[in-house]
């Protein structure tokens, strides 16, 4: 292997190339990719039970329970991804509510000095 000849730097400009694309589209997927499919985010529903929400959606990411005790809260997502799907649950395992999107997006966007 000669570092002077043209075949190498070819070939290290291809994989360089590529490494760059691969990173480009990883990261476009966790910008811009939902935390479920379309499909799946239609069939939901206020008022359906757990088991109802798991046989759509399946296992949730986290789940974790309201300081007081009466609503369960569950993250759907990949880690990586920006967009998450949270799902609200009360204490008789009904769904109160969902919401996709990015989280905290809409405070971002204020401006922090209104009387600029």
């Amino acid at each position: 292997m000669n570092l002077q000849s043209i075949e190498f730097w070819l070939v290290a400009l291809i994989l360089t190339i590529c490494v760059v694309g691969g990173f480009g589209l990883f990261a476009r997927w966790c910008t811009y990719s939902p935390a479920v499919r379309r499909d799946q985010l239609e069939k939901l529903r206020a008022g359906m039970s757990t088991a109802e929400v798991v046989a759509v959606l399946g296992q949730p990411r986290d789940s974790r329970w309201a300081t007081d005790k009466k609503n369960l809260t569950w993250t759907y997502g990949a880690p990586m991804k920006r967009h998450v799907l949270i799902v609200e649950f009360n204490s008789q395992d009904k769904m109160l509510s969902f919401a996709h999107g990015v989280p905290g997006e809409g405070r971002r966007r204020r401006n922090p000095f209104p009387d600029a």
